[in-house]
């Protein structure tokens, strides 16, 4: 996007962004190319809403809903026309690493350290600090790889 964009431009990209936001990581598809019509006119709202109005949604709600519902239908799929799986993947993996040993990456249980960023209010997000956390070597792989034969 151009510096001296128009705020109608800025709107659009914003809109765009949370159209990718929605249907590539919140709501996803199998489909992979196309995002829930009922959320184009949630994404232009937020989009063309000014800072104090922004609508107050309960996103987290309906990612859970979402992902469980697919979850559900995934389990009692009789054709593979429609999507094979409908909800938040990233989600899913997630909650499998806190409950699962196998297959999931371990990490340094230290505390976060805290980093001075300079920016109080554009800090870097959890995700992006707990990649920064070392991980296991090898010898831990071939742990997990025995842990796949007990099952």
């Amino acid at each position: 996007m151009r510096e001296d964009a128009s705020e109608y431009e800025v709107a659009r990209h914003f809109e765009a962004y949370l159209l990718w936001l929605m249907g590539w990581v919140m709501f996803c598809s199998s489909q992979g190319n196309s995002v829930m019509k009922h959320l184009l006119p949630l994404a232009q709202k937020i989009a063309d809403a000014p800072l104090h109005a922004v609508p107050e949604l309960s996103w987290g709600s309906a990612v859970l809903a979402a992902t469980l519902r697919g979850l559900c239908t995934a389990c009692v799929r009789a054709t593979a026309v429609e999507p094979i799986f409908a909800g938040c993947p990233l989600l899913l993996q997630l909650w499998s690493y806190e409950r699962f040993q196998i297959g999931r990456p371990v990490v340094d249980q230290a505390a976060f350290r805290h980093r001075d960023h300079g920016d109080d209010v554009d800090r870097p997000t959890m995700g992006w600090l707990w990649t920064l956390r070392s991980v296991c070597d090898l010898v831990h792989m071939c742990s997990i790889h025995s842990s796949f034969h007990i099952i």
